[in-house]
């Protein structure tokens, strides 16, 4: 590799893990704005989207009318609902939170079935206690919804914060310069 790649490449790496080490550091002192921001980011994205598939729904000449009407009705539900993140962020934040919790509970029954009817390569006893963390962790999650919110977010901090330190001690070496 050329020294000038060589030297994009570091830039790159430099400024990714400490764009990373930053945003986890925020998400780590300040988990519930940083979620916060992030639902209203998703709701501004929402509102461009749905917009823009509405726009193209409108403009689709040459389409299917069937595309276009349901381009169209996505767009406009799309949208709505990015406003409606807009107007109170914490509600899509809650029913994410919500839908998780629902899944950790789906993936222990499952495991527990699977536990009891046996399948091959698995062995009973492990796949009990996942079943149970399982179950456990989401009856945690749907009674307090918001703090395991925090908590994923502050998990979330510190894995960005280690993963930009270690992109940061495993740099590539400098190139040599060409004179």
């Amino acid at each position: 590799m050329d020294s000038r790649a060589v030297r994009t490449f570091r830039v790159f790496v430099v400024v990714t893990a400490v764009v990373a080490v930053v945003l986890g550091i925020v998400a780590i002192v300040w988990p519930r704005p940083s979620l916060v921001l992030v639902a209203l980011v998703f709701g501004v994205y929402l509102v461009v989207a749905g917009a823009l598939r509405v726009f193209a729904a409108v403009r689709g000449h040459g389409t299917p009318p069937a595309w276009r009407w349901t381009s169209g009705v996505v767009g406009v539900l799309v949208g709505l609902a990015g406003l409606l993140t807009l107007v109170d962020p914490a509600i899509p934040l809650l029913v994410y939170a919500v839908l998780a919790g629902i899944a950790f509970l789906v993936e222990g029954v499952a495991a527990l079935v699977g536990a009891v009817v046996g399948h091959p390569g698995s062995s009973r006893v492990p796949t009990v206690v996942s079943g149970v963390l399982s179950i456990l962790g989401g009856v945690v999650v749907l009674v307090a919804p918001g703090l395991a919110l925090t908590v994923f977010t502050v998990f979330s901090g510190i894995a960005l914060v280690v993963v930009g330190a270690a992109a940061l001690l495993l740099l590539p070496p400098r190139a040599p310069m060409r004179r």
